[in-house]
C-alpha cells in the first residue's frame, strides 16, 4: 500500500508529528511517498502520477482537488479560482466585503478548524466595525488537528500558519485525554453547527 502527497513529509510545520505518522505507517506497512500528485486514474485500478510512474491499487480513496465553487468563480471575486484575501483581516479586494475557508488565499489549510477561526476573527471584525470599537488581533492561522492511530489512539497537533516567522506545529502523542478532547470537540461542533 502506498500514500501519495505533494508533500515531502505528511505534515511539514510539524517534524515530530511526521515521524509519528511514518512511524505508524510503516508499522502498517504503509510506505510514503511523497512530491508527487494523481494526474489520472486509468482503467484495470491504476493511478497514473504526475512524473509518469503508474501504480497499481486494490482500492483507491482520494479527495478532489480543492477549487471554489462554480457561483463564486461566476462572481469575478477569484483570481486563479481562489478569492485573494488578507491573510490577517480575510478582506478582499472588495470594500467591507471578506471570505473565510476553501474559496481563499489565507495561506492556511483547506480544513474547517482553520475556516471556523478565520469566521471568528471576521465576526470580531464586523462587530468592531459596527460598534466603532477597536479591531481584534489579526488571523493567526492555528488550528488543532487530531490524528486516529487506531485501537483508540488519538494525538494531536497544534499548527501555527500565520503568527511567526515560520509555520509550526507542536506533537501531542495519544493519550486518554486527547481522546476524550477529540470527543468533546466534536460534540460541541456538532451541538453548535447543528442542534
Amino acid at each position: 500500500m502506498s500514500r501519495r502527497l505533494p508533500l515531502g513529509t505528511p505534515i511539514p510545520p510539524s517534524p515530530d508529528t511526521s515521524q509519528a505518522l511514518l512511524s505508524a505507517f510503516s508499522e502498517r506497512g504503509i510506505e510514503w511517498i511523497g512530491g508527487t500528485r494523481i494526474a489520472s486514474i486509468e482503467e484495470g485500478s491504476v493511478a497514473r502520477l504526475d512524473d509518469g510512474r503508474e501504480l497499481p491499487f486494490d482500492l483507491f480513496l482520494g479527495v478532489p482537488k480543492h477549487r471554489a465553487p462554480d457561483v463564486v468563480i461566476k462572481s469575478g471575486m477569484t483570481e486563479d479560482g481562489y478569492i485573494p484575501v488578507s491573510s490577517q483581516t480575510l478582506q478582499t479586494s472588495y470594500p467591507q466585503v471578506y471570505a473565510v475557508g476553501d474559496v481563499t488565499t489565507a495561506g492556511v489549510p483547506k480544513a474547517g478548524v482553520f475556516a471556523e477561526g478565520a469566521a471568528r476573527v471576521v465576526g470580531e471584525i464586523l462587530i468592531a466595525v459596527a460598534r466603532g470599537g477597536e479591531h481584534p488581533p489579526p488571523y493567526d492561522g492555528r488550528g488543532t488537528c487530531y490524528i486516529e492511530f487506531g485501537g483508540g489512539q488519538v494525538a494531536r497537533v497544534d499548527v501555527d500558519f500565520l503568527s511567526g516567522p515560520e509555520k509550526i506545529g507542536v506533537y501531542r502523542p495519544p493519550s486518554a485525554e486527547i481522546v476524550a478532547e477529540k470527543k468533546d470537540f466534536g460534540a460541541s461542533r456538532r451541538a453548535r453547527w447543528f442542534a
